[in-house]
């Protein structure tokens, strides 16, 4: 389904970027919670497709291609363009580009969890609260320990120019496949995300180096350093059976949390690998709901 993006704007952040978002809201003159979805890594705007029209009966909701991925451009060519901190500061921006002057709710998935982490502790008078899905944990999983060592970047690089050959798509298809396998587990790889995946890198196979950039800074540490300093209601929901993210290094998180008197639930998802926002999103937006309304 491309409907995300086929309604989609472009915002001009006080950042410097621009980014590609999806913005649902209600009737006017209707106060009600206002929610930034961030995708992760790599994902875009559509990650949300599942879980769109279920939130907007509740909040107003704005979907967006973070920097280097989706539709939206990097500004800057070095790791630092990516990091935890700036894709934060491109969060508040997006807020701050739709008029959203109350504090908002950032809803992250996997790596957008950690840059929902992150907003909430630099700007703690904009979040309202957070809700994390199957987000980074403090320590770095096993992908991103491989996507961090040296030459890394040359190797994303390279596969880049490989998926920007129209040809040898069956051997493209393949690879892809084995790399999602982890990332859709315990489910299989549907074809519909494998043919998407596949046209994203080969549309744009600069996402390749965005991945690579985003693990360098050890985000994952930086989390696990950062926990103490979120006041705002936080909400884990983390599938029981994610086989990319292990629940024991997010649970870490959860726990410093609550150990420095901030308010944090950890929830374990039974039966769900790390693509809960695709296969248990009406579980998904019931608990999100209920985390938006009970904070108000």
């Amino acid at each position: 389904m491309t409907t995300l993006y086929a309604d989609a704007v472009r915002l001009k952040l006080e950042t410097g970027n621009e980014v590609e978002a999806f913005v649902r809201t209600g009737p006017g003159g209707i106060q009600r919670p206002k929610c930034l979805l961030l995708h992760g890594n790599p994902g875009s705007l559509l990650d949300w497709e599942q879980l769109v029209p279920r939130l907007t009966r509740a909040a107003d909701i704005a979907a967006i291609d973070l920097p280097g991925f989706g539709k939206s451009r990097r500004s800057g060519l070095g790791p630092g363009a990516l990091s935890l901190d700036r894709l934060a500061e491109h969060a508040v921006g997006v807020a701050n580009a739709l008029d959203w002057r109350e504090p908002i709710f950032l809803v992250g998935h996997s790596h957008g969890g950690g840059v929902a982490q992150v907003a909430a502790a630099r700007y703690p008078d904009r979040v309202a609260g957070i809700v994390l899905i199957g987000t980074l944990g403090g320590r770095a999983h096993a992908s991103y320990r491989l996507l961090s060592v040296p030459g890394a970047a040359w190797v994303a690089r390279a596969l880049g120019g490989f998926f920007g050959f129209k040809r040898l798509r069956s051997l493209k298809r393949a690879l892809l496949r084995q790399v999602m396998r982890d990332i859709f587990s315990p489910e299989p790889v549907s074809v519909e995300k494998l043919e998407r995946e596949l046209a994203s890198f080969e549309s744009c196979p600069e996402i390749l180096t965005s991945m690579v950039h985003v693990t360098r800074g050890r985000p994952c540490a930086q989390l696990l350093r950062s926990a103490p300093e979120i006041r705002c209601p936080t909400l884990f929901l983390h599938g029981a059976q994610d086989a990319l993210v292990p629940a024991e290094y997010v649970k870490a998180i959860h726990d410093r949390i609550s150990n420095a008197g901030g308010h944090s639930r950890f929830e374990l998802v039974p039966g769900a690998g790390h693509l809960l926002i695709n296969f248990q999103a009406n579980h998904l937006a019931d608990m999100i709901c209920s985390s938006l309304t009970g904070v108000r």
